[in-house]
């Protein structure tokens, strides 16, 4: 029972820890990507929000998959670096006591990875199509103006 409730507790701090890193990546690169489109006029840029959340859904099926694959990674590393891989062969528990936790930890994201993959993916990218295409029709579609940076003078002071 102690090597269930730690091991769980390791996988759920990994996992959180990996999916917000994950997440924070993909949205910063969404999102330059998405401003990128703006620019252009390829997209109207009151939908940038809106598509990033549309494309948040689509990418987090991926980024649930990867979270489970690298907190399992990530936890056990840790135990074999730290000898606690030791401590719990030696109490008599193999490697295969290790399936039940992983598989407790794993269940519920698989269940949201296979209904984020079969409805709401498809549906999400739909309803994203739909947002340009309406935002286009109803002529909102402003381009986000390209700007030049220009350097400032360089003040020096000094006290006496």
């Amino acid at each position: 029972m102690i090597f269930l409730r730690s091991t769980l507790r390791e996988l759920t701090a990994a996992g959180v820890a990996v999916f917000a890193v994950l997440l924070s990546i993909t949205f910063t690169s969404q999102l330059i990507r998405l401003l990128g489109y703006a620019a252009r006029g390829r997209i109207p840029a009151d939908a940038v929000v809106t598509l990033m959340g549309f494309a948040a859904l689509g990418y987090l099926s991926v980024l649930l998959s990867a979270t489970v694959f690298l907190a399992v990674l990530l936890t056990l590393t840790r135990a074999y670096r730290d000898s606690e891989m030791v401590v719990w062969h030696t109490s008599g528990l193999g490697l295969i006591s290790w399936f039940r936790p992983v598989a407790l930890f794993a269940a519920p994201v698989v269940f949201i990875v296979a209904v984020l993959s079969t409805y709401l993916t498809p549906w999400a990218v739909g309803v994203a199509g739909v947002v340009v295409a309406v935002r286009f029709a109803a002529g909102r579609a402003t381009k986000v103006a390209s700007t030049v940076f220009c350097s400032a003078p360089v003040v020096m002071v000094t006290v006496a």
